[in-house]
């Protein structure tokens, strides 16, 4: 055999040999760890795909906690609500005793001052704090939202205008801490409603009582509009959380198979592998042989 055509036949059998070394080094490494893939480089393209996979399961898993959190925070915001409108059917109770002929001017001031008693009840369902927030104070969360006045004639809000919300998804964010004034004031302003009623029970006047039945009707509707949206959110919220936990699954079901080696096939890969070498350093001991022979020739 030609000396120049020996030595090229040696060195590519050494080349594949030192291949198959390193595919029985990467099957091994597979086997011992369970991964295909330890670093990106080990396959650059799949590896940018596992990251990608891993980062967006990362992300759902940020937004599932801030829906969580914000779901814990609504429920209680909607327990809050839900006392305040049977606290204004309470009420709306005293205002129809108290419109009535048969109460005299003793039962209209016992009733007014039952009605200030609900006035507190509200304020403080208005001062409702859960895991150390004030429900009701917009973006001041740590500011009791409503005080009385001084003179007991108005009820204060004290907490901020705007509303915190926090990204449940990529593009969509829910509101965190409520606007208060917006709930409970403005128009048809629930506590105005029921300080009305009582100043009017107070004065004994029948008439005066009976008219302010409508504020009271206006009020606890728009406790009962605040119920219905809180609800709805409340359920929006379950819909998105279940969303998320199924593209969670998903991604993580891609990175898994991204990631994670199969084994049969790398114990497969590895005998070949094996077999190949063994085939190869064979071979190469032929070579090496013949080689020697042309040489003493």
């Amino acid at each position: 055999m030609d000396r120049i055509a020996t030595a090229g036949l040696h060195r590519s059998i050494l080349a594949s040999n030192q291949d198959n070394l390193a595919h029985i080094a990467l099957y091994q490494r597979q086997l011992a760890t369970g991964k295909k893939i330890e670093q990106i480089s080990d396959d650059p393209s799949a590896g940018r795909q596992l990251l990608r996979y891993r980062n967006d399961s990362a992300a759902a898993t940020t937004y599932l906690a801030n829906v969580d959190r914000t779901t814990t925070l609504l429920n209680a915001s909607e327990s809050a609500i839900d006392q305040m409108s049977a606290t204004l059917d309470q009420v709306r109770a005293a205002a129809v005793q108290g419109a009535n002929g048969a109460t005299d001017a003793a039962g209209r001031a016992a009733l007014s001052r039952s009605v200030d008693g609900m006035l507190g009840r509200l304020i403080d369902l208005a001062n409702t704090k859960h895991d150390g927030r004030y429900l009701f104070a917009g973006a001041a969360a740590s500011t009791r939202p409503f005080a009385r006045s001084a003179d007991g004639s108005h009820v204060e809000y004290q907490g901020d205008l705007d509303s915190l919300t926090v990204r449940i998804g990529p593009d969509t964010s829910v509101t965190l801490d409520h606007d208060g004034h917006a709930l409970f004031q403005g128009e048809n302003d629930v506590f105005a409603a029921v300080i009305s009623l009582r100043d009017a029970l107070a004065q004994g006047d029948a008439a005066a009582v009976a008219d302010r039945l409508a504020a009271v009707d206006a009020a606890h509707g728009r406790i009962n509009r605040a119920q219905g949206d809180l609800g709805g959110a409340t359920q929006r919220l379950q819909m998105t959380r279940d969303q998320l936990e199924q593209s969670r699954t998903f991604l993580d079901t891609l990175a898994s198979a991204a990631e994670d080696v199969d084994m049969t096939d790398a114990i497969s890969k590895l005998q070949l592998a094996q077999i190949a070498l063994e085939a190869g350093m064979q071979s190469g001991a032929k070579v090496a042989q013949r080689s020697l022979i042309d040489f003493l020739q």
